[in-house]
């Protein structure tokens, strides 16, 4: 077995260290997600990654404002459209999340929308039966990422539901 790295041993010395190991985790990130954006400025994902970095780290405005240029960059994208909408309801601005729904079902009258982008904002309007309705749906579409819903930091207040981790079970992931 090969001998564990500096960061492992650390933590197995002060597990205190742990928040200190995840704090520099995050800053790793929004320092990977500023470079790819320094080498293609055009990339909406790591827009959205940066946006997501910004706002687990308690910094709503700059995680919006991130998000925000995510879909600017790709309008057409329902997926970063739906972030917007679970960002603006997580950082406490539910009516413009709700003005997100609306602008998603006005679309998914046009084309096709996954219901798994859909739960993204329910899920952070704290709507949890509306966002289980949309994650079951989108399992029986399967559709786009319903499979990666068990890692999914998105996903995480609705980890302990019933219906969550029953859909889980369908899906081989418990």
């Amino acid at each position: 077995m090969p001998p564990p790295s500096w960061s492992a041993r650390a933590l197995e010395i002060d597990p205190g260290l742990a928040e200190a190991h995840a704090m520099l985790a995050f800053l790793r990130f929004i320092c990977d997600a500023i470079r790819v954006i320094e080498l293609d400025p055009h990339f909406a994902m790591a827009h959205a990654t940066l946006g997501w970095a910004h706002l687990l780290n308690g910094m709503p405005d700059q995680g919006l404002a991130a998000l925000r240029t995510a879909v600017s960059l790709a309008p057409e994208s329902t997926l970063f459209l739906a972030q917007l909408g679970q960002a603006l309801a997580l950082a406490g601005r539910s009516e413009p999340a709700r003005e997100v729904l609306r602008r998603l079902e006005e679309l998914s009258g046009q084309r096709y929308v996954s219901p798994y982008h859909m739960a993204y904002v329910y899920t952070g309007l704290g709507e949890q039966e509306r966002a289980m309705d949309w994650l079951e749906r989108a399992y029986e579409e399967r559709a786009g990422g319903v499979y990666g819903i068990k890692g999914s930091f998105l996903f995480r207040s609705l980890r302990e539901h019933s219906r969550f981790r029953a859909l889980l079970g369908k899906m081989n992931l418990a």
